[in-house]
């Protein structure tokens, strides 16, 4: 595994560079420092990580812009920060790597600890055959955009939800990807904005409904989550759409659910009701997703017929380290249960998190600890894999 140490304090950066020496241990590890977000930009253009330990507060460019910038370049390894700063600012940087998508394991506080600092190299071994080296930027205009929907360019990888209590496999979601013959694998975070630039967003669920259709015996019975924003259901046509779709294949709604971006506000709550009653009406039932991230949680929750909600993984991550998130998250569940609503946690990266997480009155969770996004051919195999990691996690005795 390839590290990049990011420190400007000569003594940190010399114990830190010490400690990893001590854990990193296997033929093809390798260890590298940078004294600034600066020059670690000029060392990664010849060097690709698996995992970036980053100061924050930095000379030349600090930590928080280098995050960024890495971001811009759709770096998919490991981010571990390392800073004594305060928990708001840590906690202000964990929401950012994550509405960035970047893969944040954690946060250390100095001096760091060994023991720590192994658990967090652990974790950044098992993410590493997910989520591994960094490529150029991509660019994605109109006409790509316009393309990938005749040219079926647009791939849903699923990420499979599970029972926290048992492990059971219970649920996928979809998270589109662009699949471009050139350019290769295109993440949403450089797409997903033009396509509803464009007004296709309708047009984007409605082609997961086809694949979901079309891939249904991958799917081993399990439901998956359509994410969808306010404008999807305000988009004219979209529902009677989907109910012709229903027609065709009467058991739809035992398929799919759809996911309502929570952050995103509801501008047309008349429209919104309107399609939402309906799809309820013919057994579709809608989640609210990112729950905690916007300015009209609540008004939502009581506006739309919701059966469950998901925790924003930017709180998720940080429970193991944040009293704040932790807080936030148990508020999140009471609020769930009296409600009557199914939770989903995501954001579940390592097993601190899943055990943390089994302590709470939590009912589903979603994470790179379980599984990251895949093919729809890839869920039988990874499943297999899950049941035997399922049995080693049961309490011994």
């Amino acid at each position: 595994m390839k590290v990049l140490l990011i420190e400007d304090h000569a003594f940190q950066r010399q114990i830190m560079a010490t400690q990893l020496a001590q854990l990193l241990t296997e033929p093809n590890d390798e260890i590298q420092t940078a004294t600034s977000g600066l020059d670690a930009l000029t060392i990664m253009s010849g060097y690709s990580p698996d995992l970036l330990l980053c100061d924050l507060n930095m000379p030349e460019m600090d930590g928080i812009t280098f995050l960024s910038k890495v971001a811009e370049q759709a770096f998919l390894g490991s981010v571990v920060i390392t800073s004594a700063t305060s928990h708001e600012v840590i906690r202000s940087v964990s929401k950012m790597c994550a509405d960035y998508q970047l893969n944040l394991l954690g946060a250390l506080a100095k001096p760091v600890q060994l023991e720590t600092l192994s658990s967090m190299i652990n974790n950044a071994r098992e993410a590493k055959p997910k989520a591994s080296h960094q490529r150029p930027a991509m660019t994605v205009d109109t006409n790509i955009v316009e393309q990938a929907f005749v040219q079926r360019w647009f791939v849903p990888y699923l990420q499979p939800i599970v029972d926290i209590t048992t492990g059971q496999w219970v649920s996928c979601e979809a998270l589109m990807r662009l699949h471009h013959p050139q350019q290769g694998l295109i993440c949403p975070s450089a797409f997903i904005e033009l396509v509803n630039q464009l007004g296709k967003d309708a047009d984007l669920a409605l082609y997961t409904l086809h694949y979901v259709i079309k891939h249904a015996d991958l799917l081993q019975g399990k439901r998956v989550a359509i994410n969808i924003s306010s404008a999807t259901l305000g988009t004219s046509g979209f529902v009677d759409k989907v109910l012709l779709l229903a027609q065709d294949h009467p058991d739809l709604q035992h398929k799919v659910y759809f996911e309502l971006t929570e952050s995103d506000m509801v501008k047309n709550t008349g429209r919104a009701l309107e399609s939402a009653s309906r799809l309820g009406m013919n057994g579709f039932t809608l989640s609210i997703d990112d729950f905690g991230t916007g300015f009209s949680s609540l008004k939502q929750l009581e506006t739309l017929p919701f059966e469950s909600l998901k925790v924003d993984m930017g709180f998720t991550k940080a429970i193991t380290t944040s009293h704040t998130a932790l807080a936030i998250v148990e508020s999140c569940l009471f609020l769930s249960e009296r409600l009557s609503l199914t939770s989903i946690v995501e954001g579940v990266e390592n097993i601190q998190i899943w055990q943390q997480l089994q302590k709470l009155n939590c009912h589903l969770a979603q994470g790179y600890f379980i599984a990251a996004p895949m093919p729809a051919d890839k869920l039988n195999q990874w499943h297999i894999q899950w049941q035997q990691k399922v049995t080693e996690l049961q309490p011994q005795g």
